[in-house]
């Protein structure tokens, strides 16, 4: 009651009283994991659109959208309308992995979306809802079809924070992916950049794959994202990402194209 009257009391004063609150109690309530609230000390109150209000009275604009997720932004009135109707309707919020005729319906206008060739065989599996559940649900599929358990990953790469999809990001502490050359001209690690560079990466991984003696044996998977988010917005070259493709299917090697951030027609 106390604790009620005191948030009650604090919630009609100087807006700037009620962010240092909530601020103060997350600190003492919240594990020190938290990773976004350390560096940017805001509590978000009310959104549109690009713009987030905070509690104390300030409006931001915000470039990163939920990691991707907002690509219409914050409370869009058509995404809100389409919650409602679900909501109104009576629909079942939570039955594991059975069918449904939202889910039905969702996963029609998906398939919709893809290339022909792709429709026709592809599969889709629903993970947790963050994107690293996907990374490790792809890393152990990998791993189970093949009997491998190596992984060939990217410099500059980010597939999230749990422990198989940090184990391949590039700024892994310890080395438990072989890590292969991301084509870029800025900081091309062959000094050339553009298409030159890219051959040279390519010509590097197969290298890396055909010499018995590179130390890197035939790995469960090869993972890279199309266009690095993390790594500063990075498109890989068609004719790369084709490369890619084909050096892993003529070894056999399963990969994984990590979309989390520019999947679904973020890039336009």
């Amino acid at each position: 009651m106390a604790v009620t009257e005191s948030l009650a009391e604090e919630a009609h004063g100087p807006a700037g009283a009620v962010h240092e609150g909530i601020l103060r109690r997350q600190s003492a309530r919240e594990s020190s994991a938290r990773t976004y609230a350390r560096a940017l000390p805001i509590v978000p109150v009310r959104a549109r659109g690009l713009t987030i209000e905070g509690a104390d009275g300030r409006r931001y604009l915000d470039c990163l959208s939920g990691a991707g997720t907002l690509a219409l932004g914050h409370n869009h009135p058509v995404v809100l309308a389409a919650v409602r109707q679900v909501l109104d309707s009576g629909a079942p919020l939570s039955v594991l992995d059975l069918a449904t005729p939202v889910k039905d319906a969702f996963i029609t206008e998906l398939f919709r979306t893809l290339p022909p060739g792709l429709a026709g065989r592809a599969r889709v599996q629903f993970c947790g809802p963050a994107g690293t559940d996907a990374v490790e649900a792809a890393l152990k599929l990998v791993r189970a079809a093949t009997g491998r358990t190596g992984v060939l990953a990217f410099t500059g790469a980010y597939h999230g924070m749990t422990a198989g999809a940090l184990a391949v990001s590039g700024g892994a502490p310890e080395v438990q992916a072989a890590r292969l050359p991301y084509p870029q001209d800025y900081r091309c690690p062959f000094g050339v950049g553009g298409p030159r560079g890219a051959e040279l990466g390519v010509r590097w991984t197969e290298s890396l794959l055909d010499d018995p003696k590179s130390g890197v044996p035939l790995p469960a998977g090869m993972i890279l994202e199309p266009v690095q988010g993390e790594g500063g917005v990075l498109p890989a070259p068609d004719d790369w990402l084709r490369r890619m493709r084909r050096l892993t299917a003529d070894r056999a090697i399963p990969l994984i194209a990590d979309e989390v951030q520019t999947g679904v027609g973020r890039t336009g």
